[in-house]
């Protein structure tokens, strides 16, 4: 079975074997591409539940919405002609369903915002993965692992799910829980599902990309790294810490004693990564270029404030596409 599956892995070109510079144009372009397609797919289906919520609210009741600016206020008001003794069509769901699988999962979750469900539903699909890394290695490696040198521009996605073994997989997991509340309730996302989702892929795909990139820079194992395929979401991780930092918060580690002040920790953080990049990390090989990345991705969606100057924008011309299809 291996054999076969050996066999269907693409080989790379001889230039790229004897040691050519991996692509530039064409992943960043496959990069910009994908995350503007994310980000109006996510707004798209974010617009579209706003619009359900409101006619639920008993909201346009000619079935359109006039105007974006209507299905903001909508989201912030109640209708005042509604009558308060009318049922909401999100009503309790039937007693027998909480003996069913779906219905105890629906229970479970209940508690959480959307932000925090996405984070767990990518947690799971991370987890979920790795059983495949293990039934068929060479696929998976092929398909999610992203190596540099390789034109396989989609692994720039598909590489932030897959993770090397369950080790691997569990500290990713066990980090990515710990951020869920704090970044679910910062003030970037405000407990938007959708938002974060377009934020997770999109800063997976650009921290793969920045790896891709780090194997062109005069390191000591750049030219062996261009062949290493890349795996996991520490990139997204290392966005979303980013994200969520409190000038004035403190972080603390399990096993040490104390804690530490969040912003200086990850400037140390920084300049960690920048000289494992350059100089090597001895008995590990761990993704410099796709952390720092990261950091910057994270760093300047907070700064430059990703929400009012990209998602919202997003949320504009997605009503204004749907509007024009007559969708609401």
């Amino acid at each position: 079975m291996l054999r076969a599956q050996l066999r269907r892995i693409t080989l790379p070109k001889p230039s790229c074997i004897f040691g050519a510079c991996p692509p530039k144009r064409r992943p960043t372009l496959w990069a910009l591409t994908a995350t503007a397609t994310i980000f109006l797919g996510c707004a798209t289906y974010d617009v579209y539940q706003d619009v359900k919520a409101a006619k639920r609210k008993g909201f346009f009741r000619s079935g359109s919405v006039p105007s974006y600016e209507d299905l903001e206020n909508a989201k912030t008001h109640n209708n005042p002609l509604r009558s308060p003794f009318r049922s909401s069509s999100s009503s309790s769901s039937h007693p027998l369903s909480r003996w069913f699988p779906i219905g105890q999962l629906s229970e479970i979750l209940s508690g959480f915002n959307s932000a925090q469900k996405v984070m767990l539903g990518f947690s799971a699909l991370n987890i979920g993965l790795v059983g495949a890394n293990y039934v068929a290695p060479a696929a998976f490696l092929q398909h999610f692992g992203h190596v540099p040198c390789l034109n396989r521009n989609y692994t720039l996605l598909t590489s932030m799910f897959g993770h090397s073994g369950t080790w691997h997989v569990a500290m990713n997991t066990f980090v990515l829980v710990q951020f869920a509340t704090d970044v679910a309730e910062s003030r970037v996302f405000k407990g938007n599902g959708s938002h974060f989702a377009a934020f997770y892929l999109s800063a997976g795909i650009f921290s793969s990309l920045g790896s891709q990139f780090a194997t062109m820079l005069p390191t000591r194992t750049y030219k062996y790294n261009r062949f290493v395929p890349n795996l996991g979401a520490s990139g997204v991780i290392s966005a979303s810490s980013w994200v969520t930092l409190d000038p004035n918060g403190k972080i603390g580690f399990l096993f040490l004693p104390g804690s530490f002040p969040a912003d200086s920790f990850l400037m140390a953080l920084v300049i960690i990564e920048t000289l494992g990049l350059f100089f090597g990390t001895p008995l590990f090989n761990f993704g410099h270029g796709a952390h720092l990345s990261g950091y910057a991705i994270g760093a300047a969606y907070v700064y430059y404030d990703g929400r009012k100057r990209l998602w919202l924008p997003a949320r504009r011309v997605a009503f204004g596409t749907m509007k024009t299809l007559k969708m609401v």
